[in-house]
């Protein structure tokens, strides 16, 4: 048998390694969505001067106690969800025995489809129940996939805050504050809706499913804090930032902005990679997450 040329012989070689890449890719893309994290996010006050910087771990002195502290899940577009009800319940139980939470809060997006909604609400009821017994309130905003809901007729399970105003006390100073929320509009035709106004010696947090939005404030709107979803971390992380490049139009990913804590000009805001998937029920490089979110004043 005639031996192949050392250079056919090494081409093959590159191209074996690279299909079995491929295919462990794609193996492991369908099994990430069935793992899950509960991350634990601090967040203190941003620099008013600073563009897009990520929030250094170390910003908080050691031993200061949390002003506020929530539960915080978004993303959960139940039909391609591989996080189950009892294991986000089983995950807020915890976080709640082990310090007691101020609130649960949902970022948007129940459901792919409005058609297939049965499952997502069912999965909101459930936590709704365990906020009961705990006598904890459920806050929450829709997204870009629930323009047909509407959450102030009760059906999603959580109150919502869209618009709204919801006052506590900051657990270390015993100041106020302030969490506000606003509605999505969805990709087409897309309107960024105001921030609610809030007095100025108040501690501001905004629920906005789209972190995007940080960049349509206007003059007289700001908040000191900012939780997100949306991005799903890129769901599938691709070669050159591609998932963005390719399949998103949002603006923050192209600035480097995709998920975890981050400063802009004055606010501190937090971008969670969400439980479920959009498409197709993949992930890669994005591990489906829950946050407890601690905000410092």
């Amino acid at each position: 048998m005639k031996e192949l040329p050392a250079g056919v012989f090494v081409l093959i070689i590159i191209l074996g390694v690279i299909v079995l890449a491929a295919v462990l890719y794609c193996v492991w893309a369908f099994i990430e969505p069935n793992l899950f994290e509960v991350t634990e996010r601090k967040l203190s006050p941003a620099d008013k001067d600073t563009d897009f910087r990520k929030q250094s771990p170390g910003a908080i002195p050691s031993g200061k106690a949390p002003g506020l502290r929530l539960f915080f899940f978004t993303d959960l577009h139940a039909e391609l969800c591989r996080v189950s009800s009892k294991r986000l319940i089983s995950a807020l139980r915890a976080a709640h025995n082990a310090s007691p939470l101020d609130a649960v809060i949902f970022g948007g997006d129940i459901c792919n489809d409005y058609s297939t909604s049965g499952r997502g609400l069912s999965y909101l009821k459930e936590v709704s129940d365990v906020c009961s017994e705990f006598n904890i309130p459920f806050y929450g905003v829709t997204g870009n996939h629930d323009l047909e809901f509407d959450p102030s007729d009760g059906k999603c399970h959580f109150t919502s805050i869209e618009g709204r105003q919801i006052e506590f006390r900051s657990h270390a100073s015993g100041r106020p504050v302030i969490l506000c929320g606003v509605d999505d509009s969805g990709r087409k035709e897309r309107v960024w809706y105001k921030v609610p106004p809030v007095p100025s010696d108040c501690i501001s947090v905004l629920v906005c499913h789209n972190p995007d939005a940080i960049l349509h404030f206007g003059s007289d709107e700001h908040v000191d804090y900012m939780l997100s979803g949306h991005f799903h971390a890129g769901q599938l992380k691709m070669p050159f930032r591609l998932e963005f490049a390719r399949l998103r139009s949002d603006i923050l990913p192209r600035k480097k902005v995709v998920e975890g804590v981050f400063e802009y000009k004055g606010t501190t805001f937090f971008i969670s990679r969400g439980l479920g998937c959009n498409a197709i029920p993949v992930r890669s490089g994005a591990i489906p997450e829950a946050s407890v979110v601690e905000i410092y004043d």
